[in-house]
């Protein structure tokens, strides 16, 4: 032999390394998928505010009253109507295994000057279908469009 070095794993080492990696994605993967999940909330409750601030600014623009109503329910979609009746945008509901529901007032009418009509306030709810957390977002007389996490019941 001329005593060349050899270079490499040996078996052994390759199935610790298989085990340490299988180890640390179990560890990983819960927590990768909770985050998923906790960003899917984030981006349908957010719609859901940029849609009732697109209609409120629609109102101010335009002088007149505009409102956000369910195409079907909130969950399927919604849409932005003038006081004609007229569709000026419409949104895909929620995404996922979420549901949007408008669990106090009636559905938000602004009027021009950016105030809410026809109620005192008006209060969304994103949750999951099975329950856990979730957002809160309440529309308040004066048109200001806020929101907060919650826990779903």
């Amino acid at each position: 032999m001329s005593g060349k070095s050899v270079s490499g794993f040996t078996l052994i080492e390759l199935l610790v390394l298989i085990a340490v990696l299988a180890v640390v994605a179990t560890i990983a993967v819960p927590g990768f998928s909770r985050l998923i999940q906790s960003n899917q909330l984030t981006v349908t409750a957010n719609d859901l505010i940029g849609a009732l601030n697109l209609a409120r600014s629609e109102a101010i623009r335009r002088g007149g009253s505009v409102s956000v109503e369910p195409i079907g329910s909130f969950t399927e979609g919604y849409q932005i109507t003038d006081a004609d009746g007229n569709t000026l945008n419409s949104f895909d509901g929620a995404r996922g295994d979420f549901f949007i529901a408008l669990s106090q007032g009636n559905n938000p009418r602004f009027s021009a000057t950016g105030m809410l009509r026809g109620s005192n306030a008006a209060e969304f709810v994103v949750c999951r279908v099975s329950g856990e957390d979730g957002v809160e977002i309440s529309i308040t007389a004066g048109g200001q469009i806020r929101s907060e996490r919650i826990t779903c019941p």
